[in-house]
């Protein structure tokens, strides 16, 4: 126990919580919150630790960005410059390339700097804010160092496996692929669960209930860190349509199952590739309808020639349909969605 060390915190949301309750057993605790929210006053007060100013939290040895992402490079901006002289600068963000970048182009060069991701929240460490309970035996850590004194980096490591934390030290970028299966993908699947009314049930299989024990650890954080998670890693869009393309080869193959032949099995494909396709339009036309309210608001023109050409070249070089007929199919489409938007 070092309270003499000074650790400081940026960020008192949910896992902000649970790393002050953390350290302060340990360190002297500094938290800086833009609210003024009597709660959280009376949170800091159940753990221990005391809501402070902004300049008292920069004076402290380890500064933690425990802030969602969209805020951390404007706050990693705001602050790097007032920071003491040698103090650690970590995020802790649940995406690593982009805020490691940020700390390396703001972060002056007298303040060393960090990369964290602990692999874990208050539901998975079972914590407990009244009881100031917490149980991270096991529980994943991952460190990106950027610009850290050995001796440094290794009493971080030692404090970290001491609490019961095994520590994994990674490079941003492999930290994001690997992330954006074993996050953004587990928690989409568990949304997407929990918006399919997929719960409990009196009959199931052993696979059905360990289905369902991702849904406490994937639903129970709010909705702006699941956007981030997707929005903020480069590699999650494209595995999110690697996955959802894989459902509609799985479902083209129990279609493929049921059929009497060949013939049989292609027709109910396109009988059903048609379905999706009006879906789809149906769809688009609705945003097209949003579109054209915007445009009336802003005085500006519904027809937009430059735009149509702009989504056909870009159709062209995507697809190898026949040129002459995506121009004559988004003609239609273009027509019709002109329509919805007066």
């Amino acid at each position: 126990m070092n309270k003499d060390f000074k650790i400081g915190l940026i960020g008192f949301g949910n896992f902000g919580k649970l790393a002050a309750c953390v350290l302060s057993g340990d360190f002297d605790v500094r938290v800086f919150h833009n609210s003024k929210q009597k709660k959280y006053f009376l949170d800091a007060k159940k753990i221990g630790v005391k809501l402070a100013g902004i300049k008292t939290v920069l004076n402290s040895d380890i500064i933690i960005l425990t802030a969602p992402i969209s805020q951390t490079e404007k706050i990693i901006k705001d602050i790097s410059k007032k920071i003491k002289h040698n103090a650690l600068l970590i995020d802790t963000c649940s995406v690593k390339i982009y805020p490691c970048r940020w700390l390396k182009r703001y972060a002056p060069k007298n303040i060393e700097i960090m990369g964290t991701h602990p692999m874990f929240g208050p539901t998975t460490a079972k914590f407990d804010i009244n009881r100031k309970n917490y149980k991270l035996d096991d529980k994943q850590i991952v460190l990106c160092p950027l610009r850290i004194s050995g001796e440094k980096l290794g009493l971080i490591k030692k404090y970290l496996k001491n609490l019961g934390l095994k520590v994994i030290i990674t490079s941003a970028e492999e930290h994001d692929r690997q992330n954006a299966k074993t996050l953004s993908l587990v928690h989409f699947i568990g949304r997407s669960l929990s918006a399919s009314k997929i719960n409990e049930q009196k009959i199931y299989t052993p696979g059905y209930a360990g289905l369902l024990k991702i849904l406490p650890h994937t639903t129970s954080d709010d909705w702006r860190l699941f956007y981030d998670m997707h929005n903020y890693n480069p590699f999650a869009e494209k595995l999110m349509d690697k996955y959802m393309e894989s459902g509609r080869a799985l479902q083209e193959k129990i279609v493929e199952a049921c059929s009497e032949n060949e013939f049989d099995f292609n027709r109910k494909m396109i009988d059903k590739i048609d379905k999706r396709i009006f879906l789809l339009l149906q769809k688009r036309f609705q945003h097209a309808r949003l579109i054209g309210k915007f445009k009336k608001k802003q005085g500006l023109k519904i027809v937009d020639r430059k735009r149509e050409r702009e989504i056909i070249n870009k159709k062209v070089k995507q697809t190898k349909l026949d040129k002459e007929f995506i121009k004559k199919l988004y003609k239609i489409i273009f027509s019709e969605a002109y329509k919805w938007q007066k």
